[in-house]
C-alpha cells in the first residue's frame, strides 16, 4: 500500500477576489447614491424655481391697468414694463434671496425667468459643488365674461 501523503488544504484561486470586486463596485454605488439624492434635490429645486417664476409673472401682472384693458377690449398694450419688473423680482427676491430674476414684457404678456442655484451632497465630491436650474413662468391677462348673461 502507498503511503498516504499528508493532506494540505488547497487555496483556491478566487483569493482575494471580492476585495478587487467591493474596489470597482464601491464608486458604482457612491454614484448611484449621486444620481438619487442629488437628482432628487435638482428635480425639487427645478419644481420650487418654476413655482417662484409663475408666482412673480402672476405679480407682475400687477402692472396691469385694468381699466384701459377692459376699456380697449383687451387689444391695447397697457402693461408698465417698469412695474412689472419690481413687482415681480421683488416677489422672487422675497421667495428666494439667492435667485436671479429677469423679465420681459411683450405685449399684455409677461415672462419671468428665474435661475436657482442648489448645492448638491454627493456630487460635490466630484467637483459639482452647486446646479443651477432655471425655470420661465408666463402671465397674460384673462378676458372672461363681459356679462352676466354671457
Amino acid at each position: 500500500m502507498i503511503p498516504r501523503q499528508a493532506r494540505t488544504p488547497q487555496r483556491r484561486a478566487d483569493t482575494g477576489s471580492v476585495a478587487v470586486w467591493l474596489l470597482f463596485i464601491t464608486p458604482v454605488l457612491f454614484a448611484f447614491a449621486g444620481l438619487v439624492l442629488d437628482g432628487g434635490r435638482i428635480l425639487t429645486a427645478r419644481q420650487h424655481a418654476a413655482n417662484i417664476a409663475e408666482q412673480a409673472a402672476r405679480a407682475g401682472m400687477d402692472a396691469l391697468d385694468v381699466a384701459q384693458f377692459r376699456a380697449s377690449g383687451g387689444t391695447v398694450d397697457v402693461i408698465d414694463p417698469v412695474a412689472a419688473e419690481q413687482v415681480a423680482c421683488g416677489y422672487v427676491a422675497a421667495a428666494a434671496p439667492t435667485a436671479s430674476c429677469s423679465i420681459e414684457v411683450t405685449g399684455n404678456q409677461v415672462s419671468v425667468t428665474v435661475s436657482l442655484s442648489t448645492s448638491t451632497a454627493i456630487l460635490a465630491a466630484v467637483g459639482a459643488d452647486s446646479i443651477t436650474t432655471t425655470a420661465v413662468g408666463v402671465a397674460r391677462p384673462a378676458v372672461g365674461i363681459t356679462s352676466e348673461g354671457s
